[in-house]
């Protein structure tokens, strides 16, 4: 029975998935730029289509040899590939990533949620306005300081009555 090495997990880590994902983001950021198609810069590094896609959607393993042969392609050096890419991140570092990115996304709803609130608040102003006008009412923005606050009259405290 062949006795598993030590080392055969990390080619499912988060640590060599974010590599692998980073380095296919950053080679398919270089061929657009050249505006070179996938099966066009396959054909160059004389590599299999499919196997680029598969480099290119960050789920095909690259050797180095193909890696040197994709930089060629590109017109960059592999160290170039792997410029940027970033490496080793802790659970941490990905876990503020996703969290950064949700955020990201609330901020947007709340922006929109924002405008929404603003224009129902500006419709509830004009409708008042409306109302007032209709009524002959004065506006509240009419009356100096706004409206005349309600106020309650006292009560007088009730007499003892006398017992007769």
């Amino acid at each position: 029975m062949a006795r598993k090495r030590e080392g055969d997990d990390f080619e499912n880590s988060e640590v060599f998935l974010e590599v692998q994902g980073a380095l296919a983001r950053k080679i398919k950021r270089i061929r657009e730029d050249n505006k070179i198609s996938q099966r066009q810069l396959a054909q160059i590094a004389d590599i299999s289509g499919p196997h680029y896609g598969l480099i290119e959607a960050g789920v095909g393993n690259v050797s180095l040899l193909v890696l040197v042969k994709i930089a060629e392609a590109l017109g960059v050096t592999v160290s170039d590939l792997f410029e940027g890419v970033g490496g080793v991140k802790s659970g941490a570092d990905s876990a503020i990533m996703r969290l950064v990115a949700g955020l990201e996304r609330v901020e947007m709803h709340l922006t929109r949620r924002r405008d929404e609130f603003a224009r129902f608040a500006d419709e509830m102003k004009d409708f008042m306005k409306e109302y007032r006008e209709d009524r002959g009412a004065p506006s509240a923005s009419a009356a100096e300081g706004g409206p005349e606050p309600v106020r309650k009259t006292p009560r007088q405290p009730k007499g003892r009555r006398e017992e007769g």
